[in-house]
């Protein structure tokens, strides 16, 4: 009997180990429910402007004081309507969203209440709402994007963004990836990042040039075999 009481005692343990408060406090993943990323800057919002206004108002252009630019997106910035439409459709479909920016976080809070304000849901800081810089290899020297592991972190399905590191993080992060198409005054003043840089000479930084882009861009499909939303079809031919 005495071994009896003390395996149910172990049973019972055991069964308790596996049901402790914090375990149970782990939201279940939903059945068929998405979650999808968004980069901010040419994807949620066209920020050329705030960016621009930025370096006019340093003293060395080449350094941007980021938490005076996350503090006027509401000044400077405006929502590309295609891309909120899709968010809102995405949660009234029941899925999650989450935006991650290579910005650094200094004034990060301006940053969530603009996009709130915008696209009508409450986004804040730390939980819907990432900031994640590039960082710099010791080794070589280059800068990398680290948006890969809030991705992997945050369980994402789906990654929008519209540069060449986005595109990376999603397929590092083992997730799909759709390249959101720049305004042409973003590709104009920043293309180097944009399928290479499609703007410069033949080089091996540069391997794209215009006519390539504009057939990524009718093809539908980028450089490292993404989507491209929104996709472009050429007009059907009029018969006479």
């Amino acid at each position: 009997m005495k071994l009896i009481n003390i395996l149910v005692l172990t049973a019972t343990l055991f069964v308790s180990a596996c049901v402790t408060p914090g375990v149970m406090s782990d939201p279940q993943p939903v059945l068929g429910q998405l979650k999808v990323g968004f980069d901010i800057d040419d994807t949620v919002l066209f920020s050329r402007d705030n960016f621009l206004k930025a370096q006019q108002m340093s003293d060395d252009p080449a350094h941007l004081d980021y938490g005076w630019i996350n503090q006027h997106d509401s000044v400077y910035s405006v929502t590309i309507e295609p891309i909120a439409e899709l968010i809102g459709f995405l949660r009234a479909q029941g899925h999650e969203v989450y935006f991650i920016t290579a910005r650094p976080g200094i004034n990060g809070d301006a940053v969530a209440r603009h996009l709130t304000r915008e696209l009508g849901f409450e986004i804040l800081l730390n939980e819907n709402l990432f900031f994640s810089p590039k960082q710099k290899d010791a080794a070589s020297g280059h800068k990398f994007t680290t948006k890969h592991t809030r991705i992997s972190e945050l369980g994402l399905h789906i990654f929008y963004g519209d540069a060449d590191n986005d595109m990376v993080a999603a397929s590092v992060a083992g997730v799909r990836g759709v390249r959101v198409v720049r305004d042409a005054r973003s590709v104009e003043a920043y293309s180097k990042n944009y399928f290479g840089d499609t703007r410069s000479s033949a080089q091996p930084k540069a391997p794209f040039s215009e006519e390539d882009y504009q057939k990524f861009l009718s093809g539908g499909v980028g450089p490292y075999g993404e989507t491209i939303y929104p996709i472009f079809f050429a007009e059907p031919a009029i018969s006479e």
